[in-house]
Parts: structure tokens; sequence; C-alpha cells
């Protein structure tokens, strides 16, 4: 069962390496926005591979994009950096580049923590679109139901065997296949009457 109340409030991710981040919750507008930024880079992406595909520009090192692991791990990559710019509100831990101050959690910042670091760009992606999610369903199924209760009952027949035995005493019931139908039993299913 879900519960239709939507957390409103920031909360924290640690990432480890020292980045922690602190989050807006992934609500269904910070999704498609991050869709549509995938959607975006994988539309930019395709145009250049076919543009340099026409010309023979194409190297060693461009990536294959009729290979569908290549796209869906790209897919993948941009969902996870859209995820990232639509719901970062800032960061402690990451340094800019060229000196040791602090780096602004600006969205191009983002999109270079992300692109760049690959462990940081999946613990994000672990603990943002399920942790809290799975949390907060967690306490949606474990909250009290209409008799009073909030604990689910123990399984107790999960040992319980498949094979089915007869009654004691009980006497084998003929199938329909295995009935016999003579001229007597013929005539007596006419007249409404039973036959053995």
């Amino acid at each position: 069962m879900l519960r239709l109340t939507i957390a409103k409030d920031p909360y924290s991710v640690d990432l480890g390496m020292g980045v922690k981040l602190s989050v807006r919750p992934c609500t269904a507008a910070v999704f498609y926005q991050a869709r549509a930024y995938m959607n975006q880079k994988l539309q930019k992406f395709g145009e250049d591979y076919k543009a340099k595909k026409e010309v023979g520009a194409l190297t060693a090192d461009t990536l294959n994009l009729e290979d569908q692991e290549v796209r869906e791990a790209l897919a993948e990559q941009y969902l996870t950096i859209g995820l990232a710019r639509a719901g970062i509100i800032s960061w402690e831990g990451v340094l800019n580049s060229d000196n040791d101050e602090p780096a602004s959690a600006t969205a191009e910042k983002i999109e270079e923590l992300f692109s760049n670091y690959w462990v940081i760009a999946e613990n994000f992606r672990q603990q943002y679109n399920s942790m809290r999610e799975l949390l907060e369903a967690e306490k949606n199924l474990s909250a009290p139901v209409s008799v009073g209760t909030s604990e689910t009952g123990q399984v107790t027949a999960s040992s319980a065997g498949s094979k089915t035995s007869r009654v004691r005493g009980e006497k084998r019931i003929k199938k329909v296949k295995d009935a016999r139908i003579g001229k007597t039993n013929s005539k007596r299913l006419k007249d409404g009457k039973r036959g053995t």
C-alpha cells in the first residue's frame, strides 16, 4: 500500500570520499527534468555521431552508437547526471580543479564531477533513486492498518508440502473419463436415474 504523502524536505546523502550532498526529494518533477536532460544529450550525441559517420570521421575513440549496450550505458549516465543536476541543492567535499577552494554546486560542476568520477555517480544513483524511496515505502507499509495493527503476520505454512493424500477410509471417486457408459447406464441417464 502506498500513502500519497510526498516528502518535501531536503535531506543529506553521503557519497563517500568526503562528498556529502543536500538534495531535494526525487519527485516526478525532478525525474522528468532529468529525463528531458538525458533525451537532449542523447539527441545531440546521436546527431554528432551521424554527422561524423556520413563524412567518414569516426575514429577508434568514437563510441559506437549502433551498439545497444553503448546506447543503454549513455542513457543511464545522462539520466544520472540529469537527476543530480535537478536534485542537488548543495554539497560538501568537492574542490575546484585549479585550487583548493570549495566548488559551487552548479550544473556544470555537477556534470564535471559525475562524468569524471563514476563511483560518485553510481553511489548517488543508488542512494537517490532507491534508499530514500524504500525507507518512505517501508514507513507507508508498516503504518497502522484499519484493524489497528502495524505488523504483518508471520508466514506459517511455508514448509507445507504440495503433495496431496486421501483421508483414511476415503473411497476412490471415478473420474468422468474412467466412468463406464454402456447400454444400461445410457438408459438410466435418459430416465434421470444414476448408474453405478
